[in-house]
C-alpha cells in the first residue's frame, strides 16, 4: 500500500532539511578562514538577525503542529520547507561573509560557535520530528490517560524546542550588539575572570597549605610506626639468625651506601633524585609581587574599554556594508581583543605556578605576561586614526610601572617581546 501524498511530502521535506543541516555542520567544522565569492555581500549582522527571527518563528510553529492534534503532515512539511529554503541559506551566507578580516575575529568566532549549537539543536529537533508515531496512530483517539509513548515524545519536543529558542536568543543578542558591543561584553567577562583570580589569590594562605602538609606527614608517620611495631618480632627472629661474623661499625657513609652494624654486607639507602622544583623560600613576597602585577593587568581593562574598544568605528545590523571599518583597523582591533583574552589565561597560569610554589615558573610567566601587556598597549598607543590622546600618555606610565613590578628592564622586555612574538595562549 502506497503512502499518502502528504506523508511522502513530509518525508521528502524532512530529508532535505536533514541534508542541509549535515552540510552546514560540515561547513562550520572547517576552521579555515571564511572565503566568499559574493561580489556585493550583505550586512552579515542584519542577515543574521532576520534569518534567526524567521527561524525562531518557524520552529515555534513546527513545535505547535507536532504537539497538537490533528497531526497534519502537509502543514509540517510546509514549515520544514520554509526552514530549508529561507532560514538555512541565509545563515550559510552569514557564515560565508562574516570573515575575521571584515567583522573581526571575535565576531566571526562567536557567530560560528553559536551556529554550531543551533545546527546541533536543529538536528535533534529533526530527529524528534521523524520519530513521531505514524500518522494513523497520531490521528486515532487517545485513552483517558493518553499514550505514554506519545507523552514522552512530546516532552522531548518541548525540551529540544527550548534549546533552539535559547540559541536563537543568544544569536539575536550578538546581532544586536554589533562589533563594538560584542567586544565590550567579552572584555568585561575576561576582566571578571581576572578579578576572581585576584580575589582567590588574596584569600590564599601559603602557611595554611604548609600546616595541611604537616598534618598529612604526621598521619603517615603514625601509620608507619604502627607497621614497624607489628614487624618487630620478625626482625628479632632474623637478628638471632645472623652468623658470628665480626661486627663492623659504621665508619663511612657516602652516596647513600652504608655498612651494617652487625654484618659485613652493604646496604643502600639511596633515593631517586626528586624532579620537583625547589621549594619557594620567599613565598609571601612573591605572592605580593604577583598580586601587584595582576592588579595592574586588571587596571588596564577599563582604560582599554573606554579609550579604545568603545571608540572603535561602530558597525551594527542597521548600517550598510560601506560603513565597515578598513581591514587594517579590524586587524588591530582583533589583536587587542586577543591580548585581553590571553590575559585571563595568563592570569590562571601565573596563579597556578604560585600555588605550586614553582619559583622559576612564576618568574617566567610574569615575564610572559609583561611582554604580552606591553605589546598590547603599544599596539593601541595611538587612537584608531593614529592620533595621540590621554591613553597615549597614560600607557607610557603604565608600562613603566608594570616593568618595575616584574623587575624587567626595557631591554629585557624588548627581548621577551621578540621571543613571544605571535604567541597566543587562547
Amino acid at each position: 500500500m502506497s503512502s499518502p501524498p502528504s506523508s511522502t511530502v513530509f518525508s521528502a521535506s524532512l530529508k532535505i532539511l536533514k541534508g542541509l543541516l549535515n552540510s552546514f555542520s560540515d561547513q562550520l567544522s572547517n576552521c579555515a578562514p571564511n572565503k566568499t565569492s559574493i561580489s556585493n555581500p550583505p550586512n552579515a549582522l542584519a542577515l543574521l538577525h532576520d534569518s534567526i527571527s524567521i527561524l525562531r518563528a518557524q520552529v515555534t510553529k513546527l513545535s505547535l503542529l507536532l504537539l497538537n492534534k490533528p497531526f497534519t503532515p502537509s502543514a509540517i512539511a510546509s514549515v520544514l520547507t520554509s526552514i530549508s529554503t529561507e532560514c538555512l541559506p541565509g545563515l550559510m551566507t552569514v557564515y560565508e561573509v562574516c570573515s575575521p578580516d571584515t567583522y573581526g575575529k571575535v565576531m566571526q568566532t562567536e557567530v560560528r560557535n553559536q551556529l554550531r549549537d543551533l545546527v546541533s539543536a536543529m538536528r535533534h529537533l529533526g530527529d524528534q520530528t521523524a520519530s513521531m508515531p505514524d500518522f494513523a496512530n497520531m490521528n486515532a483517539p487517545e485513552g483517558p490517560e493518553g499514550s505514554k509513548d506519545l507523552i514522552g515524545r512530546r516532552e522531548e519536543i518541548l525540551q529540544v524546542t527550548g534549546q533552539v529558542w535559547s540559541v536563537c536568543d543568544r544569536i539575536l543578542a550578538i546581532a544586536s550588539f554589533g562589533i563594538v558591543g560584542l567586544a565590550m561584553n567579552n572584555a568585561k567577562q575576561w576582566e571578571a575572570l581576572i578579578k576572581d583570580a585576584i580575589e582567590e589569590l588574596e584569600e590564599w594562605d601559603p602557611d595554611a597549605d604548609d600546616d595541611f602538609d604537616m598534618d598529612l606527614d604526621s598521619e603517615h608517620e603514625e601509620k608507619s610506626s604502627g607497621e614497624k611495631v607489628s614487624g618487630s618480632a620478625v626482625k628479632d627472629e632474623q637478628q638471632h639468625q645472623v652468623n658470628d661474623a665480626p661486627t663492623v661499625r659504621i665508619k663511612h657513609q657516602s652516596n647513600g651506601t652504608v655498612l651494617d652494624e652487625d654484618n659485613t654486607t652493604l646496604s643502600s639507602t639511596s633515593q631517586p633524585p626528586s624532579t620537583d622544583p625547589p621549594p619557594m623560600t620567599n613565598i609571601h613576597s612573591t605572592k605580593a609581587k604577583v598580586l601587584k602585577l595582576l592588579k595592574l593587568i586588571k587596571m588596564l581593562f577599563p582604560a582599554l574599554r573606554k579609550r579604545r574598544i568603545s571608540t572603535f568605528p561602530p558597525f551594527t545590523r542597521l548600517d550598510t556594508t560601506s560603513s565597515l571599518p578598513p581591514v587594517h583597523q579590524i586587524k588591530q582591533f582583533s589583536d587587542v581583543l586577543a591580548f585581553c583574552e590571553d590575559f585571563s589565561t595568563a592570569t590562571d597560569d601565573l596563579a597556578g605556578a604560585l600555588y605550586d610554589q614553582a619559583a622559576d615558573a612564576v618568574q617566567a610567566k610574569m615575564e610572559l605576561t609583561i611582554a604580552m601587556a606591553c605589546r598590547c598597549v603599544d599596539r593601541v598607543k595611538k587612537g584608531w586614526n593614529e592620533e595621540e590622546d590621554e591613553f597615549t600618555a597614560w600607557s607610557g606610565k603604565w608600562i613603566a610601572r608594570a616593568r618595575d613590578v616584574a623587575d624587567v628592564t626595557p631591554e629585557e622586555d624588548l627581548k621577551l617581546s621578540k621571543r613571544y612574538e605571535g604567541l597566543s595562549l587562547g
